[in-house]
């Protein structure tokens, strides 16, 4: 990375504040000693007294408490070894604890800063692990406990009596006693080397036990020095810390800076026992000790957010930070749009603070930071998620991790394991994203991010803790803690159901920001038994791993229920007739939903949700199998999503009935293909996320060495429609997509960009295609390139439509329009309106070939979002991606030669001038054509008898007179799954 220069220099201009070296000569104990001599008389503490004023600490009188400590820590120990490690696990003031610290490292000792969060065995785990001699303990019975309980725990462990001796925590006037005289130092020592140990943290075990990070005295140092870096002169700013606790790194980070920049500590009273700390009384600290900046947790803020008056207050100060964990949205948009000055910070034990503090960014970015230009970052981008990257920080000569667990461009580097998204226009600025280690990785390979949701859950005051489960599951599920005052035995089914429909409008809110993928079943939240408490970290959050594994167990039994599901009381039809299916049907669905609904009701437009689909589901599959009117054989062969395919009373008791009714067949179809399947070794394979950068093609299929057909998106983009193709072809096969990396300027450009793609993985031909729907135009481009290269074409194949037939100007039966009869009159492919019309004709044609298919509920959908009304994400990226091709198409034929040279008069402006010159290019490309025409596809919704006759080819053989033309009685979606043209398209290859 590029030399940095410190930009700007703290405390330059204070007369009560002299900057000490930043050359490395004195080291961070110096330095205090250094501000007692030349700094005397400059704060370094603020905290209000017992008579609400402000009480002020000056840094002689500090650096003289800090050597009483020191001589205090010397009397309470004695050791022969040179590093001795001394924990602290107390409950103390800030300005005491801070105290405490500074007198072990004045007595040539490593303090150890030990959570008062962890439990018995997370401490035993770390004073084991750091060889602990001695450890400061408060007077409070928790922490007497904790201590005693993690010493017990050593013993059973070893076998014997742990030498770790437990000193009693001294009170704030234990150091600080009236003094006179000239400060001098008053303990001698032996100056440390910069890279040896100087303090040691510990990390929040989120994932396991804790673990010690040891940080060394140029990182510690390396962290005051950081906001030389910044915009900001930090000297004589007064900063409130109240809500931090020292053995965290918001809090121990400020004992290098307070040195560095002369930044003043506002902390609470320091007595003993500490105060209770309140939103009130922090409040109130913060006003009395007159800060100007505030360093605070987001669910202070929060709270602080829901009075006018606080509010109003906040605006004063220059800046307020907010460190552990997200603020929420709604919140933050309010407080900055009120002028508040807001900055997330950014930082972790193994590398302290990693922002870049700005003086005021743009109060619509309050939610980003930017890294710190000393930090030697990479980012790398995170497959299938767009714009977010886990973040690893080199080493360099300004900042060294303090954890180093990989390698980078031959650099030791700490990979962080943290993801943070990008500014979608300001790429400087990040925000958390989540942890590498937190995404949930469904057996969908779909991802979900648990920290956003887990965040909204834990807005709602009857919930205490909320970790996400379902990795390698089809579905996500959340385990729960209720708070104190909701806590209940979750083997109470009765006062489960209650707690859960009381948080349910919370989890519903959690479900509408979530992808589908991610919400939460009813059914899949886990309740946590009072038995049983989730283990916390320090931060007071849940050990995310130990406490899944602790709840392994309830978590399957959860998921077995929810496959399980079924609606005992609903009554078993007696004959499977059709009028018995329709009542069965009828009562499933509406228990399901909760009310009755019409029997062509689409019921998902009615409110149904992925939670009534799976109880729909398995109760019809329960049914089958329980009267046993069809084979298990059958059940295990049904789509998975039949639910969504048939989703009205009507259409799914039709396809219960076929079911029933067609057993036997399917059960015979079923073996075969069972059969089939089992010396099939491409019979596993996983689709993929579609439309994902870098995977225009998808090798489905990679057969026995022959060329593979490459089959085409339809115009809306997708492949996933070939699903059938994939399950049903024995031979090669390759699937082209339109991808975020297409280059969208020209239909050309499209298919070149193909064409390179095909080109990378298969160089030489023979090549063969086939183009599904509207993608016939590409597909025709790319063989014109093919041949133009010298390549061998064999085989060409169109699946129910033409270039031809789109531009035949062929009215379409009006009984299918959603609008009205939108043909156009006058051709103008230049005018926008003509083309907008053109689109509402194709869309219009989509829906009718629907309409035939009896689908209306997914091409309304489509039709949605075509009109810009909410619909499914993947429908919007369809109809933009239709649209988008609609447009190329028309300024495709604009540039053909036919179109620019064609002199008919009164044909100038028609459709005929259109299919002229669209057939003047086509005739000039040889190749041998196949299409397949569905009796009831695009065909089928031509008025005229005569006209449907003469385009019953679809137009093929007025530009390829030898072509194939193969007629199947299916419809247009449906063609993707007949048998006949799976068979057809791999003639001479299987």
């Amino acid at each position: 990375m590029a030399p940095q220069q410190f930009r700007t220099l703290q405390g330059t201009s204070s007369a009560t504040f002299k900057p000490p070296p930043t050359d490395g000569s004195l080291d961070l104990l110096e330095i205090y000693d250094f501000h007692a001599k030349y700094s005397p008389e400059h704060p370094i503490f603020r905290y209000m007294d017992e008579n609400e004023r402000a009480e002020t600490i000056y840094w002689e009188e500090a650096a003289r408490a800090f050597h009483v400590a020191g001589q205090l820590v010397m009397a309470s120990t004695e050791s022969n070894e040179e590093v001795l490690v001394i924990g602290i696990l107390a409950t103390l003031d800030i300005i005491t604890y801070y105290a405490l610290i500074i007198g072990i490292m004045h007595a040539g000792y490593i303090p150890f800063l030990i959570s008062t969060r962890n439990s018995d065995a997370a401490v035993a785990h770390l004073l084991k692990s750091t060889n602990t001699r001695y450890l400061f303990v408060s007077k409070d019975a928790a922490m007497q406990n904790l201590a005693n309980n993690a010493i017990s725990k050593l013993n059973e462990e070893s076998g014997k009596t742990s030498e770790i001796k437990i000193l009693a925590c001294p009170v704030f006037d234990d150091f600080f006693k009236p003094q006179v005289g000239d400060f001098e130092p008053s303990l001698p020592r032996k100056k440390g080397g910069m890279d040896e140990t100087i303090i040691i943290l510990h990390s929040s075990g989120s994932t396991s036990f804790p673990k010690p990070i040891s940080i060394s005295h140029r990182n510690f140092l390396d962290q005051g020095l950081e906001q030389y870096y910044a915009e900001i002169d930090f000297c004589g700013e007064i900063v409130s810390i109240t809500a931090c606790p020292m053995f965290h790194i918001t809090g121990a980070i400020l004992i290098p800076r307070t040195a560095m920049t002369g930044i003043v500590v506002s902390a609470p009273p320091p007595i003993n026992p500490p105060v209770v700390l309140t939103p009130e009384n922090i409040f109130k600290n913060v006003i009395i000790t007159q800060c100007t900046m505030l360093i605070v947790p987001p669910w202070l803020l929060e709270e602080w957010a829901k009075d006018p008056v606080k509010v109003e207050v906040m605006k004063s100060f220059s800046n307020i930070g907010y460190a552990g964990g997200p603020l929420s949205q709604s919140c933050g948009n309010m407080l900055a749009g009120k002028g508040i000055n807001l900055s997330p910070i950014y930082g972790m034990t193994e590398m302290g603070s990693m922002i870049h503090y700005r003086r005021k960014p743009a109060p619509e970015d309050w939610g980003y930071f930017e890294l710190a230009p000393t930090i030697d970052s990479v980012l790398i981008p995170v497959e299938g998620i767009a714009n977010v990257f886990q973040l690893i920080c080199k080493k360099n000569e300004f900042r060294i991790p303090s954890v180093l667990n990989t390698v980078i461009d031959g650099q030791p580097a700490l990979d962080t394991k943290d993801l943070l998204i990008r500014h979608p226009t300001k790429h400087g600025l990040f925000q958390g994203y989540g942890r590498a280690d937190d995404q949930i990785t469904h057996s969908t390979g779909e991802k979900t991010n648990p920290g956003p949701i887990e965040s909204l859950l834990l807005t709602d005051k009857r919930i205490a803790s909320a970790i996400m489960f379902g990795r390698s599951k089809f579905q996500a599920g959340v385990l729960i803690m209720p708070s104190n005052d909701w806590v209940f035995e979750p083997s109470d089914l009765v006062k489960l159901s209650e707690y859960r429909n009381m948080i349910w409008e919370t989890v519903q809110r959690a479900n509408a920001i979530a992808p589908q993928h991610s919400r939460i079943f009813k059914e899949l939240i886990v309740v946590a038994h009072p038995s049983k408490p989730l283990e916390l970290t320090p931060k007071g959050t849940p050990r995310r791993q130990i406490s899944l594994k602790s709840y392994e167990e309830e978590i399957e039994n959860a998921y077995k229920a929810v496959e399980e599901s079924s609606q005992p009381h609903i009554r078993v039809p007696a004959t499977w007739d059709m009028l018995s299916v329709m009542v069965f049907v009828s009562e499933v669905v509406n228990d399901a939903l909760g009310f009755n609904v019409n029997d062509n009701d689409d019921f998902f437009r009615m409110g149904a949700d992925s939670i009534c689909a799976t109880y729909i589901r398995n109760t019809i599959a329960r049914v089958m199998r329980d009267t046993n009117v069809v084979s298990v054989a059958v059940i295990r062969s049904l789509p998975p999503d039949f639910v969504y395919d048939y989703s009205s009373i009507a259409a799914l008791s039709k396809f219960v009935y076929d079911t029933t009714a067609n057993a036997h067949a399917l059960e015979i179809g079923n073996e075969a293909t069972t059969q089939d399947e089992d010396g099939d070794p491409e019979g596993n394979y996983v689709w993929p996320k579609m439309s994902q950068v870098g995977e225009t093609v998808l090798r489905v299929r990679k057969g026995k060495g022959e060329p593979p057909l490459m089959a085409i998106h339809g115009a809306g983009g997708r492949v996933d429609a070939f699903v059938h193709f994939q399950q049903k072809f024995r031979s090669a096969l390759w699937l082209l997509q339109v991808t975020p990396d297409l280059p969208r300027n020209s239909l050309r450009q499209h298919a070149e960009h193909f064409y390179r793609k095909i080109k990378e993985l298969r160089p030489h031909g023979p090549y063969r295609l086939a183009a599904y729907s509207g993608s016939h135009f590409i597909a025709f481009l790319i063989v014109e390139m093919m041949l133009r290269d010298g390549e061998e074409v064999i085989q060409m194949s169109l699946i129910d439509h033409s270039p031809s037939f789109m531009f035949s100007g062929l009215s379409q039966d009006p009984a299918y329009q959603v609008d009205s009869d939108t043909d156009p009159e006058i051709v103008d492919i230049k005018d926008s309106n003509f083309r907008e019309l053109f689109k509402e004709r194709i869309v219009n044609a989509l829906y009718a070939y629907g309409a035939r298919e009896g689908r209306t509920h997914v091409l309304q959908a489509y039709y949605d979002a075509w009109k810009g009304r909410p619909a499914p994400s993947h429908f919007v990226e369809m109809s933009k991606t239709f649209k988008i091709y609609a447009d190329q198409v028309w300024d495709f034929v604009e540039e053909l030669p036919g179109y620019r040279n064609y002199k008919e008069g009164s044909g100038e402006r028609s459709w005929e001038r259109v299919l002229f010159a669209v057939e003047e290019w086509l005739k000039t490309i040889k190749v041998f054509v196949t299409v397949y025409v569905a009796s009831y596809g695009v065909i089928g919704g031509v008025k005229d008898e005569v006209e449907r006759e003469k385009w019953s080819d679809l137009g093929v053989r007025r530009c390829f007179p030898d072509a194939r033309v193969v007629h199947l009685d299916t419809g247009h979606f449906t063609i993707l799954s007949n048998e006949t043209i799976i068979q057809d398209l791999q003639v001479g290859y299987i």
